[in-house]
């Protein structure tokens, strides 16, 4: 590639960036009305290793919201992607759905019976980012890779459609 061409591309990619931070930031000053709304928690977890075995014996995974208070993209995630999924065909097939604080201390039964809390848990699984979905087995192991950040493109159903299948076509193959 020639230098020409290089600064070319580097000139269409800092344009690139600028436009993605100057969406971000108006999707952010939009986010904030999300707050008023505010979507229910899901349940939190006393016992996820409990929550997982049930999910298993749905055949679905555990599904792990890590949230912040006041996040608009979290409520966004919430209210439309996964409270549906509480609601959605026969109970018996439905995922099971927790929610945890990214910074929480307040302590629960973690994936492997060992005593946790939300701070310990998205350490365990590297979350830093508020929200992040994590999809779960039995043992605690990933099914899918983690659902990081909140629906900026309106392609947010998509990937979670696409991670559940993902986890569950998992869970069938044990």
């Amino acid at each position: 590639m020639s230098s020409r061409g290089a600064v070319i591309r580097i000139v269409a990619l800092a344009g690139w960036l600028r436009r993605q931070a100057a969406l971000l930031a108006v999707l952010a000053l939009l986010g904030t009305d999300t707050l008023a709304a505010g979507a229910p928690a899901l349940a939190s977890p006393r016992d996820l290793s409990a929550d997982a075995a049930l999910a298993a014996q749905r055949g679905q995974p555990l599904l792990v919201l890590f949230s912040l208070p006041g996040c608009g993209y979290c409520d966004v995630v919430r209210r439309n992607y996964l409270l549906p999924l509480t609601r959605e065909g026969a109970a018996q097939a439905r995922p099971v759905l927790r929610e945890v604080g990214l910074t929480a201390t307040r302590p629960f039964t973690g994936p492997n019976q060992e005593a946790s809390s939300g701070a310990a848990l998205a350490a365990r699984y590297q979350v830093r980012i508020a929200p992040t979905v994590l999809l779960l087995g039995a043992d605690g192991a990933l099914l899918a890779p983690a659902l990081v950040g909140g629906d900026v493109a309106g392609m947010y159903g998509a990937y979670l459609d696409e991670a559940l299948a993902q986890a569950q076509r998992k869970i069938a193959g044990q």
